[in-house]
């Protein structure tokens, strides 16, 4: 009796082994395959003759382009994941930087580019994609009937891919397309939102040493998806260079470029509340980067008002 007692401790005491050395594997994957970036949307200006369609997916890849990489990307969606979130926490922040953005960026696109007047009916399919499904919680995970955050996103993201390629189309589900001055200054002021939001996010006071990578990232993420934005807005409206100046908007892609490429080791914040000793400060390096494209972005929205 006692001899299969020990037999039964020793098979569960070797499963709880197992199943430790599964977690930490998964954990060690998760971090060497996982990165906390995605790749910068870079369209090609889009020529004189270009058609709606083709101007409809421009601005819809600019919105949903950094959600989409996040989702498919190594293991996926992090945010809702059981373990991963409290060990892999820079992809984990940057992710939810990435969906914090692209809520109010759906909202403002679909109002000011995909329909006529304020008063017309709002595309169904864009509707659903900002109200619906990019507004789940990053963190909700389910199974069988149950949907869980990344399967609302990517149905969100499908349903903008579905509009801009029924733009110009007929039958009833034919997308609307129109963007219109006061459109474009609409959407580059979402961009300053943005972008003084993530300063907000690095400057936030008493924050722990083993915190600031977290805040870095999520202003990161919320910057990616700004930057991407208004990349896809320059390529379908070119006046934007002359109409809100070429020395701004050439400064504003120079910093939204170096915020894509910044991505330390380890990330420091000086060794003190001051910021002053021989540590490096990345928390300030990047919120200058994020600062200059702010007032850049704000001279664009302050030239073309004039």
């Amino acid at each position: 009796m006692q001899q299969l007692q020990g037999s039964t401790g020793k098979k569960v005491g070797m499963g709880i082994l197992g199943l430790v050395a599964l977690v930490v594997l998964y954990l060690v994957a998760v971090g060497l395959i996982s990165s906390p970036s995605t790749d910068p949307y870079k369209p090609e200006p889009l020529a004189a003759n270009a058609t709606d369609q083709d101007r409809a997916t421009v601005i819809a890849r600019g919105l949903t382009t950094a959600l989409d990489q996040s989702l498919s990307s190594g293991f996926g969606w992090l945010p809702n994941d059981l373990i991963a979130p409290w060990v892999i926490d820079n992809t984990t922040n940057y992710q939810r930087g990435v969906i914090y953005a692209t809520r109010p960026a759906s909202e403002v696109i679909s109002q000011n580019v995909g329909r006529y007047g304020n008063r017309d009916t709002m595309d169904p399919r864009l509707a659903n994609a900002t109200s619906r499904f990019f507004s789940y919680s990053e963190n909700v995970w389910g199974f069988l009937f149950v949907y869980d955050a990344e399967g609302k996103y990517k149905s969100g993201i499908k349903n903008w891919a579905d509009w801009a390629s029924s733009v110009g189309t007929e039958g009833k589900n034919a997308g609307v397309y129109n963007l219109r001055s006061d459109d474009v200054y609409n959407i580059i002021k979402y961009c300053v939102t943005m972008t003084e939001f993530a300063l907000g996010v690095l400057n936030e006071s008493n924050v722990g040493h083993f915190k600031t990578d977290n805040n870095l990232y999520y202003a990161k993420g919320v910057c990616a998806v700004t930057a991407n934005v208004f990349r896809a807005l320059l390529a379908i409206d070119s006046s934007i260079y002359e109409r809100g100046g070429a020395e701004n908007v050439n400064e504003a892609l120079k910093r939204f470029e170096y915020i894509d490429e910044f991505n330390p080791m380890y990330v420091m914040a000086g060794g003190n509340e001051i910021g002053d000793a021989m540590m490096p400060n990345h928390i300030a390096a990047l919120a200058r980067h994020i600062d200059i494209a702010n007032n850049r972005l704000t001279d664009i929205l302050a030239t073309m008002a004039r």
